[in-house]
């Protein structure tokens, strides 16, 4: 009969391991949610002293914040407030000039204490300044500067010394994301703003692109609705949309309709396929979108009527067609 195994080191290890790491996770939850509870007025005096900045929003700090301080910058900047990013170090050293009596600095620092910002402080009020702290400590050089402070105190670090910034840098990364969707929804920030932010990649692509990106003017498949079924199968294979567009023979430049392989395998099923017309196959009413359609919204037409491929026309001119697989290739799906 066999026996269970020993539980080996490894396994013990392992199982230690994720106790660490499930504790980590559990103060930084904690410390979030504490600090959701406790937000209060000045929460709001912060939001509106950064929202009614002239200049830019300056987010600062050292070390571990000024790592977290460069991401809410990128936030707020791609969320529609105007921002940059100074670290506390290189302001000593020049940096400091990108700032004006304009801009309202947001200083991130958990001790307040730190040798950079204390002598940053200086430099800043001296420009008139206003600045917005993310510190622990309100008895500190920067909470006692600062026109509003926001209290990051945290039980306990997530490091098993107490010593290397966790919990508290996962709470200021939470309080800056509080910050950035409170003015988003202050300004009024909508998906179009956002779209006009994020250019490039597939969030780019998803939120701007249109036909007109997907779009082949080379592969435009078409015939007359008297034509044969070889000149059909000639025109989807060269296409390679899986279908081609039938035009009326007696009417130039008017749709008649679009044949689609399902069209192809319906009419082979019955027979007599030989002696079809591409009008006889057609189906009357293909759908016909302008290239200024999103690519997002076709997409999730084409696969909410499960057709393949649209037809993509500008007034009376037949651009081409774009088929599903080009959005799943783009990643617009």
């Amino acid at each position: 009969m066999a026996t269970p195994s020993s539980p080996t080191k490894s396994d013990a290890n392992a199982s230690s391991e994720v106790e660490v790491g499930r504790r980590a996770l559990t103060l930084a939850s904690q410390a979030i949610q504490n600090a959701a509870l406790n937000l209060g007025h000045s929460f709001g005096e912060a939001v509106s002293l950064l929202a009614e900045a002239e200049g830019n929003v300056v987010v600062t700090g050292v070390g571990k914040s000024a790592h977290i301080a460069a991401k809410i910058a990128a936030t707020l900047n791609s969320t529609g407030t105007r921002s940059l990013f100074l670290h506390a170090g290189e302001a000593l050293h020049g940096d400091v000039g990108a700032v004006d009596a304009e801009d309202v600095i947001l200083c991130l620092s958990k001790s307040g204490s730190s040798d950079e910002v204390i002598q940053l402080l200086p430099a800043l009020t001296g420009r008139g300044c206003r600045i917005v702290a993310v510190t622990s400590r309100r008895d500190s050089p920067l909470g006692r500067v600062a026109d509003v402070m926001l209290d990051i105190n945290v039980s306990e670090e997530a490091c098993p010394l107490d010593l290397a910034p966790t919990t508290s840098t996962s709470l200021q990364l939470a309080i800056g994301d509080a910050l950035a969707m409170a003015l988003m929804t202050r300004s009024g920030f909508q998906t179009n703003d956002f779209a006009k932010n994020h250019p490039a990649g597939v969030l780019g692509k998803t939120l701007t692109w249109t036909l007109a990106q997907l779009v082949d003017p080379k592969r435009r498949p078409a015939v007359t609705e008297n034509a044969d079924m070889p000149t059909v199968l000639k025109s989807m294979s060269e296409g390679r949309y899986g279908a081609t567009l039938v035009w009326r023979s007696e009417k130039e430049a008017q749709v008649a309709g679009i044949v689609t392989d399902g069209d192809l395998r319906r009419a082979m099923a019955k027979g007599g396929i030989e002696s079809l017309r591409a009008g006889d196959l057609a189906t009357s009413t293909p759908k016909i979108l302008p290239p200024t359609t999103r690519a997002t919204e076709a997409a999730k037409w084409m696969q909410s009527q499960s057709i393949s491929q649209v037809i993509v026309m500008q007034n009376n001119t037949y651009l081409g067609m774009v088929h599903i697989h080009d959005c799943l290739r783009e990643g617009l799906i």
